[in-house]
């Protein structure tokens, strides 16, 4: 019986994926926003929390593939219908090049106040997605 249980409880354990300790969920999303925020700068992006997580921690090139890969996630946003305004104000506001959340409202001829709603849900989903992959590696569906 003990034979058993013991290959009972190795049999059900589960992988541990390679590369950096997980952190908090709380620590994360506070890194993708920062990862956003220095979009532009890409010494700054490489230097941010992000290209310390688990979703960098198997890339060939790091910076660029997790680039890639958060872009992507941004632009998966527009396969749900709530997500589709959600990526429209993150790429407004974080990938085309406005100076200001004000510019990036206007860009899309919104009220400051529903681009700020619509940024708001964006970062949501993306973190909601990229923290998926955080846990389950980015081969995994979000």
């Amino acid at each position: 019986m003990e034979a058993w249980l013991r290959r009972f409880i190795s049999a059900t354990e589960v992988p541990v994926r390679a590369g950096p300790p997980p952190v908090s969920r709380a620590a994360f999303d506070q890194a993708v926003r920062e990862a956003l925020t220095h979009w532009r700068d890409p010494g700054s992006f490489a230097a941010g929390a992000l290209m310390r997580s688990r979703l960098a921690a198997d890339l060939d090139e790091p910076v660029e593939e997790l680039r890639t890969l958060v872009r992507g996630a941004v632009d998966d946003l527009a396969q749900d219908p709530r997500g589709v305004r959600a990526r429209e104000a993150l790429t407004a506001g974080y990938f085309s090049g406005a100076p200001t959340q004000e510019a990036a409202a206007r860009r899309l001829g919104l009220p400051y106040g529903t681009y700020r709603r619509h940024l708001r849900q964006g970062l949501d989903l993306l973190c909601e997605a990229l923290w998926q992959w955080e846990l389950d590696g980015p081969g995994k569906a979000p």
